[in-house]
């Protein structure tokens, strides 16, 4: 209770991930091993439209049902009326912990987010729930296929809805990159050579503080975890980290060193990229690269930043904000505090806060070859000479994927 006689928010472990097979093993394994633990399972009907909902104790099912929202479900955030269910769980008081396993299509840490500074019905919900972290399910024989895929979440039935285009690389990437825990399982893969590297890409994708491993008994068939403790009394959500990584421009991270052939660059450049080379050095960029993540700044858009995602034959590259101008109080008071740290001790007299940061991953990576690639598309001292406004006048092979340049201030 705290101090005015209410009862404490209850903490929440919030469990995503392709690998549904492992989710359903955690949720059964946590239910039956920890004290006080409930469990909050969401399923999304193919159409988008319907939702389940099933709450497990130690003992088994005790409550469930049939939802459909007002509008098809998100990926970022759970129905209101799936809100209702949590909140009730938590106003109840008898539970210690809650583990909420999510459909493969949510994004866990969008959905913490939310619970986390959301509100319903004109109250926070942080009243009634305290997140603890956010996990991430991977099956360790299929995640370097999964990372390669070029399968849409709908080949596989894994979608929020016949409108959902996410491709299952971007989604196992996005997975990992928002995982503060990671529970793993090679159930079914019997070579260590290949878990161990599919180990060396989790690590490489994924800035995680825990991890869980499920283990396989071959003498009894059975399952079992020695860490569950991994997901519960973590306390690694960090919103902030959250909103920074969905923002216009994230902080990038240091790379690890390689690891069982798994390699990971970070290229970064002052000088604006040359939209024409870069279009035409795409389809030599990006073989080989199994996730690439960062921002740039085309010399023809100079106001805006681009974001770069790609993961196996997934690649978009959206305009995700505009750089500081120098002298724009209210711009910098916007941006977060990461953000204006980090411009203030990477500003340029005429670039100012832009500049381009990217990171790549791959197996076996060719890096200096990559480099070269990405250096070319730079632009050359003489068309660094003629001025932004001349960059201005080149040709916009991405006119029609990222529309109009934003107008001057």
């Amino acid at each position: 209770m705290t101090p005015q006689g209410a009862p404490r928010p209850l903490p929440v472990t919030v469990l995503g991930g392709l690998a549904t097979g492992v989710r359903d093993c955690v949720a059964d394994l946590a239910r039956i091993e920890v004290p006080g633990l409930v469990v909050l399972t969401v399923r999304v009907a193919p159409d988008g439209r319907t939702a389940s909902w099933q709450v497990y104790e130690r003992r088994g099912p005790v409550g469930g049902g049939t939802l459909t929202p007002a509008r098809p479900c998100s990926s970022d955030a759970l129905p209101p009326a799936l809100l209702s269910v949590l909140l009730q769980l938590a106003r109840t008081a008898r539970y210690r912990h809650l583990l909420l396993a999510l459909p493969p299509g949510m994004a866990p840490d969008l959905v913490a987010l939310d619970l986390a500074e959301g509100h319903s019905h004109g109250q926070a919900l942080a009243d009634h729930v305290h997140i603890d972290t956010v996990a991430g399910c991977v099956d360790l024989s299929r995640l370097e296929d999964d990372l390669g895929s070029g399968d849409r979440l709908l080949d596989r039935g894994l979608a929020l809805g016949p409108t959902d285009r996410r491709t299952v690389a971007e989604t196992a990437a996005r997975h990992l990159a928002s995982a503060r825990t990671v529970v793993t399982s090679n159930a079914h893969d019997t070579d260590p050579a290949t878990s161990a590297r599919a180990v060396a890409l989790m690590r490489h994708l994924s800035a995680y503080h825990s991890m869980a491993h499920i283990c396989h008994d071959q003498l009894t068939g059975g399952l079992w975890t020695p860490n569950l403790s991994a997901l519960i009394g973590q306390n690694h959500f960090d919103p902030v980290a959250v909103r920074d990584r969905h923002g216009p421009l994230p902080v990038p991270r240091q790379p690890r060193a390689p690891e069982f052939g798994v390699r990971t660059t970070h290229w970064s450049s002052r000088r604006p990229m040359h939209a024409q080379r870069l279009y035409d050095a795409l389809a030599r960029i990006c073989p080989g690269v199994i996730r690439g993540h960062g921002h740039l700044w085309l010399a023809n858009r100079p106001r805006s930043i681009q974001r770069w995602e790609s993961a196996g034959e997934h690649l978009a590259i959206q305009t995700t904000g505009t750089w500081l101008p120098e002298q724009d109080d209210e711009a910098w008071q916007a941006a977060s505090a990461e953000r204006r740290t980090f411009a203030a001790l990477r500003w340029h007299p005429y670039y100012g806060e832009r500049r381009c940061e990217l990171t790549f991953t791959g197996i076996d990576l060719d890096v200096p070859s990559l480099h070269e690639r990405l250096n070319s598309c730079l632009l050359t001292d003489s068309e660094l000479a003629l001025g932004m406004e001349h960059w201005r006048l080149s040709d916009d092979p991405f006119a029609e994927a990222l529309g109009t340049e934003p107008p001057s201030p």
